[in-house]
């Protein structure tokens, strides 16, 4: 059963380069984050999430996942993770300031330390992007 807990336990990220707020759902195939997009946001541009601060935060969501597996399930540390690839990026617009997005990254493939994911970033029920991303995991955190 998926339980809350601090995203800093799970995420190799550290503040000012955080792009998501909680972990909300979990299971083994699909997790979901959120992110309120604040005006301190280092990818806040002009009042909204700029696209590379968008595809940080499916990264992030993506890395959320990989380090609640890590560190709930198999016991183990959180792991670096590395962008491999970003495919079929759509952005219908980008999140305002004060914004809330939910993303949900769901696994199509995963081989060795490698996951391809397929993402959808939605503001409400609005889709407002969708991506696959490649990513590949590396070291554990010491």
């Amino acid at each position: 059963m998926f339980k809350k807990i601090d995203i800093l336990e799970i995420l190799p990220q550290r503040p000012p380069f955080v792009m998501v707020d909680e972990l909300t759902d979990y299971s083994d195939l699909q997790s979901t984050c959120c992110l309120t997009v604040r005006p301190d946001n280092v990818f806040c541009d002009d009042g909204e999430l700029a696209p590379a601060g968008l595809v940080e935060h499916i990264a992030q969501t993506c890395a959320a996942r990989l380090g609640y597996y890590n560190r709930f399930i198999l016991k183990k540390p959180v792991r670096l993770g590395f962008i491999g690839e970003v495919k079929d990026l759509d952005i219908v617009r980008l999140p305002r300031q004060g914004e809330r997005i939910d993303t949900t990254v769901t696994v199509v493939q995963e081989i060795f330390d490698v996951t391809l994911v397929s993402a959808e970033v939605r503001s409400g029920t609005e889709t407002i992007a969708t991506t696959n991303l490649k990513i590949a995991q590396g070291s554990p955190l010491s």
